[in-house]
């Protein structure tokens, strides 16, 4: 079951050597953050994906429930085992930059 990561986890380990891979999957992806691979929670399913299993991949929608919820779940079924979800969502992103990365 995918784990919760917070943003401040999140910023810490984007500027490490081993970078997670973001998916925003959110419907629309204004705001989006840094490097993200934008695919809707709708077309996650719709095909399969050939992103590195053996790297973390963060999934987030806009408050971190339903949607990252969902997507965390169908990613599994798809085999990757290292999956987390951004606590809070690209909310808590924005607040977490914001405040200067406090």
């Amino acid at each position: 079951m995918a784990e919760w990561i917070t943003a401040a986890q999140l910023a810490e380990r984007l500027v490490s050597g081993d970078p997670p891979v973001l998916i925003d999957v959110r419907m629309g992806s204004a705001g989006a953050i840094a490097g993200s691979r934008h695919v809707p929670v709708i077309d996650l399913e719709d095909k399969s994906w050939d992103w590195d299993a053996s790297r973390d991949l963060v999934v987030y929608c806009h408050f971190g429930r339903g949607a990252s919820d969902y997507a965390a779940e169908v990613l599994e079924e798809q085999g990757y085992r290292r999956v987390f979800k951004l606590k809070g969502g690209l909310e808590a992103w924005q607040a977490h930059v914001a405040g200067g990365g406090e």
